[in-house]
């Protein structure tokens, strides 16, 4: 009896474990453990304006609720997509059958290059910028604001195609002209009345906009003829903007039309012929990985006050009422003497080193660079001027560049890309860097 009844449990113990296993083992009696539910991930760090997907894994995706602690840090959509917004911390909740799960996403700043040689760093606001802005204030709100071609804005958008930026032209003679690149690529030119940008598609993009052409004609220094920025707004309701800024090193262009770039795209002396980002020294600066910074005012020369006011006072003021704001520059090059055709000798030496000694003094760290204009107009004064400071100050020649026009005065495309080429070897000499 004993022998029966051991055999009888030993019979039933086989049979409980064959049972058991027959639960757990799948096809081929290899052994699958019985499924969870996990978050698949529970920290992850993200800058801003990017996105990042969490699963619930073993969770019935359509009955998870996916919530956010800090909607200005970070949110998330009913599909567990993250959108980064701003600096901080946040907690992305999954809540399942009663459960909730924690994803704590930390949104710092990072860096990044794009194909044009810019090296952007996220910052706090929604745009970052370069060249001549100020604050002004237009119905009631406030703008950042220039009078300036040349002067950028820079940010980085996610989850939409398109954003639309909030411009206010007061201008008098002509609608302005924007370009904008998408990561580094070719700009598109627009006029500021089409305020929508496509990006190509939803993904992260880094963005640069120029104001590109305003007309010649206008008044920026008393009536403060410009252009003002407001808010930069996806189009799409999950997408997100960043500000972000260039790292890259500035070299400054004090100088006149040749400078805005009139007539660079064709004869009209409106918007349509002009161009920033054709002229001369945005095709040095591009040579250079260098950020542009522009001062360039028609018909204005070392004394001629053209349709801005002379380089003293372009170098101290953004206009009548806002002076100029403070910047570090690497390089800078004075491209005047074309409208000066009223003072000669002594007195054109004088004030051209005063617009030196004030550059250098604003500048101590800066090379400056007076270039010879394309004229070939007080040549002698200029190189007389910066004799007198060989320390910091070099002569650019510009004879032997043998550049083309569109109306013997005004470089064309062409043109502006042979200078802008030229120029760019001497500051690379100076500097003493590579060009490749």
């Amino acid at each position: 009896m004993k022998g029966f009844k051991w055999k009888r449990t030993a019979a039933l113990c086989i049979a409980g474990i064959m049972l058991f296993a027959g639960v757990l083992c799948g096809g081929g009696g290899v052994l699958v453990k019985a499924a969870g539910v996990s978050l698949s991930e529970t920290a992850v760090t993200m800058a801003p304006a990017t996105t990042k997907t969490l699963t619930l894994q073993g969770a019935a995706a359509n009955k998870i609720k996916w919530t956010s602690s800090n909607k200005k840090v970070a949110t998330v959509s009913s599909k567990g997509k993250i959108t980064a917004r701003s600096k901080g911390t946040a907690k992305i909740k999954a809540a399942y059958k009663k459960k909730k799960y924690t994803c704590t996403v930390s949104v710092v700043y990072g860096n990044y290059t794009t194909s044009d040689g810019m090296r952007y760093k996220d910052i706090k606001g929604s745009f970052g910028q370069s060249g001549r802005w100020y604050k002004k204030s237009i119905n009631g709100k406030e703008y950042e604001y220039t009078s300036t071609d040349g002067s950028a804005i820079y940010f980085k958008v996610t989850g939409s195609k398109y954003v639309n930026v909030s411009f206010v032209a007061q201008v008098a003679a002509a609608i302005p002209y924007f370009s904008y690149s998408v990561d580094g690529g070719s700009m598109k030119r627009q006029l500021v009345t089409k305020n929508k940008l496509n990006l190509g598609n939803a993904k992260t993009h880094y963005v640069r906009l120029v104001i590109d052409s305003m007309s010649e004609q206008e008044n920026r220094w008393a009536a403060e003829a410009g252009i003002g920025i407001g808010a930069i707004t996806p189009v799409s309701a999950d997408g997100a903007v960043a500000a972000i800024k260039p790292e890259n090193a500035t070299i400054a262009f004090f100088g006149d039309s040749i400078t805005q770039g009139i007539r660079v795209l064709n004869k009209k002396l409106t918007p349509a012929g002009a161009s920033t980002t054709n002229s001369y020294a945005w095709q040095c600066a591009k040579q250079l990985d260098l950020v542009p910074y522009f001062a360039g005012f028609g018909g204005s020369g070392i004394v001629q006050p053209g349709s801005f006011n002379n380089c003293i006072n372009a170098i101290e003021s953004n206009s009548a009422y806002h002076k100029a704001e403070k910047f570090d520059a690497d390089v800078i090059v004075v491209e005047h003497g074309t409208n000066d055709v009223y003072t000669y000798g002594e007195i054109y030496v004088s004030e051209y080193k005063r617009v030196l000694n004030l550059l250098h003094q604003k500048h101590p760290n800066a090379k400056i660079l007076a270039m010879i204009p394309f004229t070939q107009l007080h040549a002698d004064e200029i190189r007389s001027a910066a004799a007198a400071y060989p320390k910091w100050c070099s002569v650019i020649e510009t004879s032997s560049w043998r550049l083309s026009y569109t109306d013997g005065l005004h470089p064309n495309k062409s043109g502006a890309k042979t200078a802008g080429k030229n120029l760019a070897k001497k500051v690379a000499s100076i500097r003493k860097v590579t060009l490749y």
